[in-house]
């Protein structure tokens, strides 16, 4: 079997990910107390799953709401309580990489040191609810064993406000994820595509391309 996940008309957020994989069968309960046990340490969140209609087709959608924002912590002390979560080895290792992923773009954009990298929004509760709730849903799958391709990826355009000011879309953080991506801009002037979303992607998947052959 092979999982295509297709950004091109969305973009590509970690709630939006978690909401496909329960469509494709992940348990929504056990998700939500799953996520909701793993960010604790980095803040309060509640996680609700609801049915939506987009375009006449029936979905999940997956939404975390931040209830408590702790203040940001360096990546070391980071990924140290994440190391410490009571989960399988494997989701454990796959976050990881992802956080790592982000960590080493915000690096690379501020001109620091992966060890100085603060990380604000990407090391808030409902960021880490995102990861986790995907990485645990995609082992819980068996998509490990499976191939999974990813598609072009619509990250939107305009300006966005951050905790370093006002920056355009996509973020650079985002473009250096993406980097060896295929990006699409448009088709509106919003971010379609975020850090935690991008860095998940990257790591999920197997092969990018820029179409499915016929």
């Amino acid at each position: 079997m092979t999982i295509i996940i297709d950004p091109q008309s969305s973009g590509i957020a970690g709630n939006m990910l978690i909401g496909a994989f329960v469509d494709l069968g992940a348990d929504a309960d056990e998700l939500k107390e799953v996520m909701e046990k793993s960010a604790h340490d980095f803040g309060e969140v509640e996680v609700t799953f609801t049915r939506v209609s987009k375009h006449g087709i029936d979905s999940t959608f997956c939404h975390v709401e931040m209830l408590e924002h702790k203040h940001s912590t360096h990546f070391k002390d980071f990924i140290t309580k994440i190391r410490e979560l009571d989960l399988d080895r494997k989701v454990i290792d796959t976050s990881v990489k992802i956080f790592e992923r982000i960590a080493e773009a915000e690096s690379k954009v501020h001109g620091k040191r992966l060890e100085e990298v603060h990380f604000h929004e990407v090391g808030a509760s409902d960021a880490v609810a995102d990861v986790i709730g995907s990485v645990y849903a995609y082992y819980s799958l068996g998509y490990d064993s499976q191939k999974i391709i990813g598609l072009p990826i619509a990250v939107g355009g305009g300006r966005v406000k951050t905790t370093h000011g006002i920056i355009p879309v996509p973020a650079p953080a985002v473009v250096e994820i993406l980097k060896d991506a295929n990006m699409v801009g448009g088709p509106v002037d919003s971010e379609l595509a975020t850090p935690t979303g991008s860095a998940i992607y990257m790591e999920l998947c197997d092969e990018i391309r820029d179409f499915i052959p016929q």
